[in-house]
């Protein structure tokens, strides 16, 4: 009987001890499963992960560890920090995987004593500790030198130069040699146009009669209505007067019909005879442009003449009163007839 209340005795002390574990785990929240490095040898400046496995109960709140650049004396490195997955739940019990990918680059056999898992069941704040040490080990490839030889670097590799790797280098030279062009023409061009505007403001602008007697001497020698060619000689003339009434008088001439210029003509201060005379003048350069009128020689010395006094009669004066330039007389206009009668008599030389 003493034995079998010893037997008796040792299931009792080893349910009590059973019981008692079971409150103590059963009073942790959050319980750290599982961690490690995955795989636990690598070689130099190859990846792999440490997981973290946790089991927390419903109403925890866990924050996984940081890795920073202290982390295992800043020989490991962090790529990637994935997000927490969702492992299961079951029976109020969530079980949660947390993942990091690192690499290193400096070998070495690595041991990490103390990680832990913060946690929060509503009541207090703790930490959940890893129950193990973790390790990874970092090593180099090794080089077997009895098998293989150590060579010296090999220089680089002397290849024929193909269009491909300079064709681009030509065309940015071309683009950049287009631009330097069009903006030196550019500059060019406006400095051009910069100086003829400066030389037409200085360059002094010659006086309207001036302009007119010039106009008029010159197609005094293109004997136009000698040719027949009555209707540009009237519209050079008509030309000539309409320049100059409104070089002199501010008159816009050259837009006007004959008879709005007469209208203007009556607010200057012409006298009857001229007034007459410009009439006469424009009416019948009027004909000969729209009607096929034919002047005869006389008509067409008339009017010439009619022109050149009119212009002497009203030049601007100068500020002492006298003509801005000498009078000058009237070039002499070569009728066809004049010269055939001359020629009858023997005093034409040609």
């Amino acid at each position: 009987m003493k034995f079998l209340d010893k037997i008796v005795v040792l299931l009792c002390a080893l349910g009590v001890f059973a019981i008692v574990n079971t409150g103590v785990y059963a009073q942790e929240p959050v319980r750290v499963v599982g961690a490690g490095f995955e795989p636990s040898e690598v070689l130099i400046g190859d990846h792999f992960h440490l997981n973290i496995d946790v089991e927390a109960e419903d109403g925890c709140e866990v924050a996984f560890p940081t890795i920073t650049e202290e982390f295992a004396g800043g020989h490991i490195e962090l790529l990637e920090e994935i997000a927490t997955d969702t492992v299961s739940h079951k029976e109020g019990v969530w079980a949660l995987r947390k993942s990091y990918r690192l690499t290193s680059f400096e070998p070495a056999d690595y041991h990490l004593d103390s990680l832990g898992v913060l946690y929060s069941d509503g009541v207090k704040i703790d930490t959940a500790w890893v129950g193990h040490a973790l390790r990874v080990k970092v090593d180099i490839m090794p080089v077997d030198t009895a098998q293989k030889t150590i060579y010296d670097i090999k220089q680089p590799l002397k290849t024929p130069l193909v269009v491909e790797e300079f064709a681009g280098y030509v065309g940015l030279g071309v683009l950049a040699l287009a631009v330097l062009a069009s903006a030196i023409y550019l500059i060019v061009t406006r400095t051009r146009k910069a100086k003829g505007k400066v030389q037409e403001e200085e360059a002094p602008k010659e006086a309207p009669h001036i302009v007119a007697i010039r106009n008029l001497e010159i197609l005094s020698h293109q004997k136009m209505w000698q040719n027949g060619k009555h209707k540009a000689y009237w519209s050079r003339l008509s030309e000539i007067l309409r320049e100059y009434l409104e070089g002199r008088y501010g008159v816009g001439a050259m837009e006007m019909t004959s008879d709005e210029i007469m209208a203007s003509l009556k607010e200057l201060e012409l006298s009857p005879k001229q007034v007459k005379e410009l009439s006469g003048l424009l009416a019948e350069s009027d004909l000969v442009k729209f009607a096929k009128h034919t002047p005869d020689a006389e008509s067409n010395e008339a009017a010439y003449y009619t022109i050149y006094y009119f212009v002497e009669e009203t030049k601007e004066q100068s500020a002492e009163g006298t003509p801005s330039t000498q009078p000058t007389e009237a070039p002499e206009v070569v009728v066809v007839a004049d010269i055939e009668e001359r020629k009858e008599e023997g005093g034409y030389e040609e």
